[in-house]
């Protein structure tokens, strides 16, 4: 239940986390709808498209086939974190967080946002928030390991344009956040203080000292106050000790389980690859080989975990309009890039919404139950 202060705070503040999430739903349609808008238009009359009759359809099949590549190795990827860190979550439950993970990315400000989401079903799934905050950490660094590795391949075996680009914004990825989570993870004191003298001096402004409580280790509970800060800020330097603690015991026991979700991260881009390569063959584009489709798609897979926009919604169709300018004409270039996100995010994103609306049922049935059996 709210408190009165919090209410009020999200009074002013004039908009709730669900009218945030509604703004990312609004932004995600119209910057979709706008931009196929926009590609369907500039088709020309005489501009060559694509025939029913030369369609591929078994190269839809080798299509379909490739749709769970992404899921499964995701899952199997957080699944095998969990066996170090929280053995009681399941497979299955990794499966439903990464769906979750792409469907709230298509709702917040940029593609690499949506970890609240799979933190929220791991943590439905038997882990705390905290061991679940730290699990997306790790599975992030796999898939920058990946990720510097096929950079690696494209600057020192390709000669595509822009390998260089690609290799050194995935290094400096890496490195940026790699050396956050090292830094949190050894001295985790220095935020706790950090934060705590922004809480206290936020509550010092508004004038509400008695908000901020004594915040304790979660291993003495029982002994001398460490800080004072609010109770938001107190839950926050939680999730910033439970990620220490994980992250040590997962060095200790888990140095195999690292290794392996680093090689369970690569099947991931390559899959993309693949998927992509069959959009095309299944359009008749005999353009291209697949080492250059390859090589396009670690630069789109990179910018869209940083694309600016919810899900990527309008840069990443651009993006591959111009990536793929050589092999897919005007005419083929919005269909190609319908079926290429519909492969790659709608299809993940609404199986990620049917099993986040479930879980919200599930997580309000037992509030609403006792109110409708009292009204009875």
């Amino acid at each position: 239940m709210k408190t009165s202060a919090s209410a009020s705070i999200e009074r002013k503040s004039g908009q709730s986390p669900h009218g945030r999430l509604a703004v990312g739903a609004a932004g995600f349609v119209l910057l979709t709808v706008g931009v196929f808008w926009y590609q369907f238009s500039r088709v020309g009359a005489d501009a060559s498209q694509p025939q029913w009759e030369s369609l591929r359809w078994g190269h839809l099949a080798l299509l379909l086939l490739c749709l769970p590549i992404e899921t499964a190795t995701c899952a199997l990827r957080t699944w095998v974190t969990t066996r170090v860190l929280e053995p009681r979550v399941t497979l299955w439950t990794c499966v439903k967080a990464e769906w979750v993970n792409v469907a709230v990315s298509v709702l917040t400000p940029t593609q690499s946002w949506g970890g609240p989401g799979l933190i929220y079903v791991l943590s439905r799934g038997g882990a705390s928030v905290g061991t679940a905050l730290t699990i997306m950490l790790l599975s992030c660094i796999g898939t920058l390991v990946a990720l510097l590795m096929l950079a690696g391949y494209s600057l020192l075996v390709s000669s595509a344009e822009g390998a260089w680009s690609l290799f050194v914004t995935a290094v400096g990825s890496f490195v940026g956040i790699g050396s956050a989570m090292v830094v949190v993870a050894i001295r985790p004191g220095l935020f706790r203080a950090a934060l705590a003298a922004l809480s206290r001096a936020f509550w010092r402004l508004r004038g509400r000292r008695h908000a901020l409580v004594e915040w304790r280790p979660a291993d003495d509970r029982t002994g001398p106050a460490v800080d004072r800060m609010g109770r938001l800020t107190a839950r926050l330097v939680d999730l910033l000790y439970t990620y220490r603690a994980d992250a040590t015991r997962f060095l200790r026991r888990g140095k195999a389980a690292f290794a392996l979700v680093c090689l369970l991260s690569l099947p991931f881009p390559i899959a993309r690859a693949f998927i992509a390569y069959f959009c095309l063959r299944f359009l008749g584009i005999e353009a291209s080989e697949f080492r250059g489709i390859f090589e396009a798609q670690l630069l789109l897979i990179l910018l869209e975990f940083f694309a600016p926009s919810p899900g990527g919604a309008g840069v990443m169709e651009l993006a591959s309009s111009v990536v793929m300018a050589t092999t897919v004409s005007a005419g083929y270039a919005p269909y190609y890039n319908l079926l290429w996100r519909s492969s790659t995010l709608y299809l993940p994103a609404v199986a990620g919404f049917v099993c986040l609306g479930w879980g919200l049922l599930q997580h309000a049935r037992p509030a609403v139950r006792p109110a409708w059996d009292g009204s009875r």
